[in-house]
């Protein structure tokens, strides 16, 4: 059974800027309706555990607004779900993983 995506409130981590946790960047969350939208998306997504295509063109076109009307330079991904809906590799802007940041470091403590 997945853990209940609400009980951690992903909105509230938006709305703080990630628990105000992030200090070497600025961090530029979506606002009024977009951020109603990416969290009504991602917790359907991480309930679910599976990204449709609905839910895709959601974090895609708020990603791009961010990118564009805010000046974003890249795209925090701070949910661990949101890896079903995007990928480093074949995404159209710059990406920060913090799920493969956390993965990476934990490998390297292993193999240390």
């Amino acid at each position: 059974m997945r853990p209940d995506p609400t009980s951690r409130g992903r909105r509230s981590a938006l709305e703080t800027r990630f628990y105000g946790g992030v200090a070497s960047a600025e961090i530029i969350p979506p606002s009024g309706q977009d951020l109603d939208n990416v969290h009504q998306a991602y917790v359907a997504m991480a309930a679910s555990g599976v990204v449709t295509e609905t839910q895709r063109l959601v974090f895609n076109t708020v990603s791009q607004k961010l990118l564009k009307e805010k000046g974003a330079e890249a795209i925090m991904l701070g949910g661990t779900d949101l890896a079903l809906a995007f990928n480093q590799h074949d995404t159209a802007f710059p990406l920060v993983d913090c799920a493969g940041i956390h993965v990476d470091a934990i490998v390297r403590l292993a193999i240390s």
